[in-house]
């Protein structure tokens, strides 16, 4: 895996640690019990990943530390078509209600 990804990774997992609700990031398949790997050891296995098929190659890794988290994940779409979906994604990902409304009036 390539520094840039790992830097991602890493500075996903210190937004996670001190308070973001969840980060995710694409990578490719063959990457991803690598990425799992960095992950814990980056958190002292504090934080979780849930991970999702993308395509035949990649793969989307959630990171997450509170496991009410993870049944938000799975709820959300991927692509918000409402308002309630929209917001509640910018919440997932720690957007403050000013940006969410920006991203809304913007749609």
């Amino acid at each position: 895996m390539n520094e840039f990804v790992l830097g991602q990774l890493d500075a996903y997992c210190y937004m996670v640690e001190r308070g973001k609700p969840a980060a995710m990031i694409p990578v490719q398949k063959h990457y991803t019990a690598e990425a799992i790997k960095f992950i814990s050891k980056c958190s002292n296995s504090k934080l979780k990943v849930f991970v999702e098929n993308l395509s035949d190659d990649w793969d989307t890794l959630w990171i997450y530390k509170y496991p009410h988290i993870l049944e938000v994940i799975k709820e959300l779409q991927q692509a918000p078509d409402n308002i309630f979906s929209k917001w509640a994604l910018g919440k997932l990902f720690g957007y403050d209600e000013e940006s969410i409304q920006n991203f809304i009036n913007r749609s």
